[in-house]
């Protein structure tokens, strides 16, 4: 126990104590509510006693200027929860879109009556969805096939925990393992199909808004909290470092283990990893190409590589682990915003760095991606580059902002360089459903004519678009003269 005199406050600026700012997705878990700015509604982000940041879109049309004064709302599933005056203290442009945070000039959030409105929100949603007008935007179709989930989810887990208990009563051990195995083939059987059957129902309710909006709900209300009991699922939806797609989520589907404490989690999960698939077949695709071009250009100097949104950047831990490299140089260039993914790629290659006794060497710069796509100031200092990869980060973006940041890449070239550019593709199997309906996880889907017109005017030496093994993932490669 501390004495008194013993105890100590905070030291710097943290002495400037701040009311606590709460993350929209840890303090309403189960659907985070939205704000009413002007005559649009968008994301949350955080909150606090006397502010709130929210994140607009791309191509919201109506933000308001910093020191401007506006009523604003916090809705839950189309009820007012709260409302107040708001100021425009900061805006930033982000991949996600442009945050903005508000002051809030006469009123504050009481956090107890916020969360119980929320609720009461919520209830009023559940019955609206049973009965109301919610119900009737919401396709019958889409009804019946949320059912259909359900029942064989369902019926796995009933079946589980028939068997459990069953071992319980005649004090035998319950065999996980094989419990496990059992199932996921099947499971995984049935889970693809009711997958490619959302899909179909997805893309018929993309086009009008209030429609997707409702179905949305829907889906979040009757079949999120289902699939969330798999890690791979939960950390999707909850977004703990405040966006989708996080280093954390590509390392589970890197690793591609069993997780959870009981079977039925274990197999949740299991079908959260079949639907990220597509993230290790794309780095596998891109770690091919990094061999290539380091035993074309490893000769004379260090043939130099840059990756765009790095993440984990298990390709390079992958390449440099494999002995590839032989008496060849390679000099990586690791461009992400968030550190925490940078200093796991660093702790990550850094052992297999060392091994290479100099000739290979892996920096990292923490920038931001909207820098980038406003000027490329931030790519100057590099030397042009003969391998530069971006393969998950141009689907968050509309197609214009696309296309600048694939023309600031290209220009970042050696001659006879190559850029490869990775998209969520548009395919019967694209994981529009699963990401969009139960993951609130809003992606660009986008076709070969639609990618290869980002490089419309370059005149690269060659330009073709393929797709992944598993036809979700589509790459662009572009080749400088």
């Amino acid at each position: 126990m501390l004495a008194y005199e013993e105890l100590k406050g905070a030291g710097g600026r943290e002495v400037w104590f701040r009311a606590p700012r709460y993350q929209a997705r840890k303090l309403f878990p189960h659907l985070p509510p939205r704000v009413g700015v002007n005559s649009s509604l968008h994301k949350l982000h955080d909150i606090s006693l006397g502010g709130i940041a929210i994140v607009c879109s791309q191509t919201a049309e109506d933000i308001p200027d910093v020191g401007e004064v506006i009523p604003l709302t916090i809705q839950q599933s189309g009820y007012t929860i709260f409302e107040a005056n708001a100021r425009v203290c900061r805006r930033e442009s982000t991949v996600f879109g442009s945050k903005v945070a508000f002051t809030f000039v006469n009123g504050f959030v009481e956090f107890e009556k916020l969360l119980s409105r929320n609720v009461q929100a919520q209830i009023a949603l559940q019955s609206a969805l049973v009965n109301g007008e919610t119900a009737r935007l919401v396709p019958k179709d889409y009804r019946l096939f949320c059912a259909d989930v359900l029942r064989v989810l369902g019926s796995y887990r009933n079946l589980l925990d028939e068997n459990m208990n069953l071992a319980r009563q005649f004090e035998r051990d319950f065999d996980f393992d094989g419990a496990y195995e059992a199932c996921e083939a099947r499971l995984v059987q049935h889970w693809q199909a009711l997958w490619r059957a959302g899909n179909d129902l997805a893309r018929s309710v993309m086009a009008n808004r209030e429609v997707l909006e409702a179905t949305k709900a829907f889906t979040e209300v009757v079949l999120t909290p289902q699939i969330c009991e798999g890690a791979i699922f939960n950390r999707s939806y909850m977004k703990p470092l405040g966006y989708p797609g996080d280093f954390e989520i590509m390392n589970q589907i890197y690793d591609w283990e069993r997780r959870g404490t009981s079977v039925y989690q274990q197999l949740m999960h299991r079908l959260g990893l079949d639907v990220g698939e597509f993230v290790k077949t794309r780095m596998e695709a891109v770690c091919a190409h990094i061999g290539h071009v380091v035993n074309e250009k490893g000769n004379a100097r260090a043939a130099r590589i840059m990756s765009l949104g790095c993440g984990p950047a298990r390709e390079v831990e992958l390449f440099l682990r494999s002995g590839e490299l032989k008496n060849k140089r390679a000099e990586f260039t690791l461009i992400d915003q968030e550190q925490a993914a940078l200093s796991h790629a660093i702790e990550k290659t850094f052992p297999h760095v060392l091994k290479a006794n100099g000739q290979a060497r892996v920096q990292c710069l923490n920038m931001s991606f909207t820098d980038i796509v406003r000027s490329n100031s931030g790519l100057i200092s590099l030397p042009p580059q003969d391998l530069i990869y971006c393969v998950g980060l141009i689907d968050y973006l509309a197609d214009r902002r696309a296309a600048t940041l694939v023309r600031r890449l290209y220009d970042a070239l050696a001659p006879g360089g190559l850029l490869i550019i990775g998209n969520m593709n548009e395919t019967l199997h694209s994981a529009i459903w699963p990401l969009e309906f139960l993951l609130d996880w809003s992606l660009y889907y986008r076709s070969d004519a639609e990618m290869l017109a980002w490089i419309n005017g370059v005149q690269p030496a060659t330009a073709y678009t393929e797709t992944d093994s598993t036809d979700r993932v589509r790459l662009l490669f572009a080749r400088k003269p």
